[in-house]
């Protein structure tokens, strides 16, 4: 079977948030975000501190200083951690018209898939196969646990053809 697929670059911002949220949250564990974790263990504390200080109902007595001094460098940790994540998310997009991004013919072999673009090709054995996930329609192939071949909901004319393809790759992983 052969494939041609153009990816976009929301197509491939698709797929990492995918391929993140894959990797941090495995089917046999669940866990949480560290920025939950951080939310948590300040209010946590918050409340912890805000106990102990209150001996009545009034807050005149609340010592101030002592949250600010709690306060202030989880809120610059806080603002430096989402600039560092937007950064990092803006600078990882690949090049368009590159490997990842752009026009692309995938063909399943009975030895393995070759991927075809612009600037070359790569050949993956089924033995490379880890899985094939469907996420919003598209599908991704992957080759480990972060690489995947990415086939965009657009590029089916059915949903019978997207269900073949999936039936292939699934015969031999």
């Amino acid at each position: 079977m052969i494939k041609s697929v153009t990816i976009t670059k929301q197509d491939y911002l698709d797929y990492s948030q995918f391929a993140v949220k894959r990797l941090c949250n495995p089917k046999n564990q669940k866990s949480s975000g560290f920025l939950k974790n951080m939310i948590i263990w300040f209010v946590l504390t918050a409340t912890f501190m805000a106990v102990f200080q209150i001996k009545s109902i009034s807050f005149s007595d609340f010592h101030w200083q002592s949250a600010l001094i709690i306060a202030v460098p989880f809120s610059i940790f806080l603002i430096a951690f989402l600039y560092n994540i937007n950064k990092f998310k803006k600078l990882s997009v690949p090049n368009e018209n590159g490997v990842m991004i752009g026009e692309k013919t995938i063909e399943l072999q009975s030895d393995g898939i070759n991927e075809t673009n612009h600037l070359g090709s790569c050949f993956y054995k089924w033995e490379a196969i880890e899985a094939i996930e469907e996420h919003k329609g598209d599908l991704y192939i992957f080759v480990d646990k972060l690489l995947a071949l990415i086939i965009p909901a657009n590029s089916f004319a059915s949903e019978a053809e997207k269900d073949e393809l999936k039936a292939i790759v699934q015969k031999y992983v």
